[in-house]
């Protein structure tokens, strides 16, 4: 019948094997940009063939509403499973009435042919409004396109309306996308180097590139040589080009608008050369890790276009009486001081292109930058790699020497010089062994940046400490100002994760091998390369003692002072743990760690001042701590304080502030009550347990099995007991399944159910039971080795049992119930975990004694046969 809207019965199968064809020509080598040209022409062919015979139908007019593709779809970039950005525009509010039926009934269709629609209706008039809560939807109109209807109304907004209005707005419309543009870089840390990045959201993503062609719309730049060259375009477009070929790739492996290249695509990705063209003289990647320095390559060449675009100045057009104010008014430089480059705008610019032919003079740019935090400014980092890159500029004085490359490292600022020289590819001119861990990444899903990206933010937050805005760094501040030989401990850093990029078991190994090669070429002194040797040998011997030992035993803090042997040692050993720790994601230095680690420098100080600290708290000793406590809890009597704290390991007062040894001291006044007492506190996504009862067998195990039948996942514990034989056991563990939070009702039951398994009342079996703990829904993506050992030497008291296994929900409950079943007693528990990484130790004693060796074997092959 004339007239009548095509079926879906025929339309389905029709659109769906053009999306299967356009799919396989990918995988068969086509271009990601014939690819997401080609799905944006099936969608504007159906588009325009549905939308007309719905109109001839209705016998209506196109006049009064138009079709307009926006965003990426308007750019005739539409990836696979990418949402159609669609705006209906109305001539007015009676064309918009009269629109209704026909756009939900057009809008249903287009969904149930399988197009993701996001849509929007705006009269021409509200078009011409800026709405300031909603610059979104304003930069994706600068991405217009008509698509069917009233051809003659889109014109209308195209050249008549909008032109006027986008003039008008011009400075909102650049200050709402930097605003935006900064908020993104920053959610994503401000770098590009993330191991599993978002290929259109990070740094470097395709919305760097969408971002920079804004800006220059906005401002009215044109694509002349002065403000890019063709070189740079090109590179540009070949970075397009590779990460649309990714994300094009994502969508087809996920089966929907999923843009995470997690490490498991990033294998499959690099097995069939995704994005290489050899005609190109690319190379194909032998693996993940290859392939993914192409990637980063590639960002870095977006995010650089987009970062010197945010930095300048915004050409916006001017009035008549600013363009004659400002042409009488001459930039003003900070003085030079006759140097090559002058402070403008608070970064640091060239003005004496000529001179930089002499690596002299870049390089005191750097120290500049280095002494006093200012930074280059991205075009003059463009300057320099201009240099740096044509051989027809003659280069003098190339060769660096270890009092050049010192006076950067001993700075206040090293982090402001050393990143541009990695950006620009002269750290690894100087230092040729930082160029292993360019842009590697290593998959242990506990750091969250490529190796080379952690090594830079560890010397950016020593340096953060010079203007400490962070409570975790306050007490380690004056550290960073007085250490000696500053340049020292920051070389050991770029070196000490160099081994991760070398062919060795250890990566300690290797970076000790790069360090001998770099202290020949930079001719450091035997006693330099002695303590960056130190630094780099020992560089996580303070994290595994923190995470490990207790700091409060007196022979940990013994053994490790002799490891360290001199306070200047200690003090550059601390803050590298510091830096080295903080620097592996966001939430890695917690304040539990902040606090150990000042702790154990603190004792090891003390230590080397003879000062050493005791093993057990002697209650009466500790009048002002005791004095606290009674603030807290007026109407307790000191000997009440006395007798709970006597007893207790020394580490009790370091994990504990006295407001909350007072919260534990209420709660073993209640013990007479009710043998049992709990404290359940939410904590940000976790949630922490404290249980304090009289001692009994198992009672660790027990509590961690009663967590681990509710689905509750364990990430820190510990475990002490005063001389009264009182138990206090904290738990940090996340609720994996939100039961808690989701249903408050489900507390008061977890808690009733915690106390009748620890008195006795109800048996721990069934509640296992009722839940599959060894249930994997995913393998995990990191797999670790499980391993045990005993050590008799690091206690005076107690063997020590360590054990490093893949974490799951119910591992602490059956480390627990092994332990118990051999009768050995938990004096500390240490309990940590990093990434998928369970790290456990455990304090044992049996009958009051160290364990004997037959009692560690029996042990270890317990272990071994519940772990695995």
């Amino acid at each position: 019948m004339p007239g009548t809207p095509t079926p879906l019965s025929v339309l389905g199968p029709q659109i769906e094997a053009e999306r299967q064809k356009i799919r396989r020509q990918f995988e068969e080598g086509a271009s990601a940009r014939d690819t997401v040209h080609a799905l944006c022409e099936l969608a504007d062919r159906n588009i325009q063939q549905i939308f007309g015979e719905m109109q001839r139908a209705r016998g209506a007019e196109a006049e009064g509403l138009s079709l307009m593709a926006l965003g990426g779809y308007g750019r005739r970039l539409l990836f696979p499973f990418s949402d159609l950005d669609i705006l209906f525009l109305f001539s007015n509010e009676r064309a918009e009435q009269e629109s209704k039926k026909i756009i939900a009934e057009f809008s249903r269709m287009l969904w149930d042919l399988g197009f993701r629609v996001s849509s929007a209706g705006r009269t021409i008039e509200e078009c011409k409004r800026i709405e300031e809560d909603n610059a979104e939807f304003h930069l994706a109109l600068l991405d217009r396109r008509y698509l069917a209807g009233d051809k003659e109304l889109f014109e209308k907004l195209d050249e008549r309306v909008l032109p006027s209005s986008e003039r008008q707005a011009r400075p909102f419309m650049l200050s709402q996308l930097q605003k935006l543009t900064r908020e993104r870089l920053t959610r994503y840390g401000n770098t590009i180097f993330h191991l599993e990045p978002n290929v259109k959201e990070s740094p470097g993503g395709l919305r760097d590139y969408q971002a920079t062609s804004w800006l220059r719309q906005v401002s009215g730049e044109r694509n002349d040589i002065r403000n890019s060259t063709q070189a740079e375009e090109e590179m540009c477009a070949n970075a397009v080009e590779f990460l649309s070929a990714i994300r094009c790739y994502l969508h087809y492996s996920n089966g929907r608008n999923d843009n995470t290249l997690t490490y498991e695509l990033q294998a499959a990705a690099a097995s069939r050369g995704l994005g290489v063209d050899p005609v190109t003289g690319e190379m194909s990647p032998k693996n993940a890790a290859e392939w993914m320095r192409l990637y980063f390559r590639h960002a870095r060449t977006l995010n650089r276009q987009l970062l010197r675009h945010l930095e300048q100045k915004s050409p916006i057009q001017q009035s008549l009486r600013q363009r004659i104010l400002n042409a009488a008014r001459p930039t003003r430089y900070e003085p030079s001081n006759g140097k090559p480059f002058a402070v403008r705008d608070g970064l640091l610019e060239i003005i004496n292109l000529s001179e930089l032919s002499d690596r002299k003079v870049i390089f005191s740019l750097f120290s500049e930058a280095a002494h006093s935090g200012i930074p280059l400014s991205r075009e003059a980092e463009r300057k320099i790699a201009y240099i740096l890159t044509h051989a027809e500029v003659r280069a003098k004085n190339t060769e660096v020497s270890w009092s050049l490359l010192r006076e950067i490292l001993a700075s206040d600022y090293p982090g402001v010089a050393l990143r541009p020289m990695q950006r620009l590819g002269l750290l690894t001119q100087i230092l040729p062994e930082f160029a292993m861990i360019d842009s590697l990444v290593v998959r242990d899903f506990y750091h969250r940046y490529t190796v080379d990206e952690h090594t830079l933010r560890t010397i950016e937050h020593l340096q953060e400490l010079g203007e400490s805005q962070d409570a975790r760094g306050t007490r380690f501040a004056p550290l960073w100002k007085t250490v000696e030989r500053r340049d020292l401990l920051i070389f050991s850093l770029l070196l000490h994760d160099v081994g991760k990029g070398m062919p060795v078991d250890n990566h300690v190994t290797g970076s000790l091998q790069a360090l001998e090669s770099a202290a020949k070429r930079l001719e450091l002194s035997s006693e330099e390369k002695s303590e960056v040797h130190f630094l780099i040998e020992h560089h996580l011997d303070m994290s595994a003692t923190v995470q490990r030992r207790d700091i409060f035993d007196p022979a940990t803090v013994s053994a490790f002072a002799a490891g360290v042997v001199t306070q200047e040692r200690l003090q550059r050993l601390c803050l590298l743990t510091y830096a080295d720790i903080h620097a592996v994601n966001p939430e890695a230095l917690t304040p539990w760690k902040s606090e150990m680690l000042w702790q154990l420098f603190a004792t090891t100080s003390n230590y080397f001042s003879h000062t050493v600290d005791r093993d057990r708290l002697h209650a009466a000793e500790e009048v002002p701590l005791l004095q606290q406590v009674r603030e807290h809890v007026s109407t307790a009597t000191v000997e009440e304080i006395k007798r709970f704290l006597e007893g207790f390991p020394r580490r009790y007062l370091a994990v504990h502030a006295a407001a909350e040894i007072a919260e534990h001291f209420a709660l073993y006044r209640r013990l007479a009550t009710e043998p049992v007492q709990l404290e359940l506190k939410p904590m940000g996504h976790s949630f922490s347990l404290t249980l304090l009862t009289a001692d009994r067998p198992a009672l660790f195990g027990t509590i961690a099995g009663v967590l681990a039948a509710w689905g509750m996942n364990i990430i820190k514990a510990d475990a002490f007991a005063n001389s009264a034989g009182i138990v206090l056991d904290t738990f940090h563990f996340a609720d994996l399944h939100k039961t808690l939070r989701l249903n408050p009702s489900e507390v008061s039951r977890f808690l009733h159910s915690l106390t009748d398994v620890v008195n006795g009342k109800s048996p721990l079996e069934p509640l296992l039971r009722s839940r599959d703990l060894a249930s994997r829904a995913r393998p995990p993506k990191v797999t670790v080795q499980t391993r045990i050992d005993f050590d008799d030497s690091s206690s005076a008291h107690s063997t020590l049992l360590e054990i490093a296994a893949q974490d799951r929900p119910g591992l602490l409950y059956e480390i627990g119930a092994a332990i118990a079943r051999l009768g050995c007693n938990i004096e500390v528990a240490l309990i940590d975990t990093e990434g998928q990484k369970a790290i456990d130790v455990f304090y044992l004693t049996a009958q009051n004694k160290k364990l004997t060796s037959q009692k560690q074997d029996l042990l270890r092959e317990v272990l071994q046969g519940t772990l695995g």
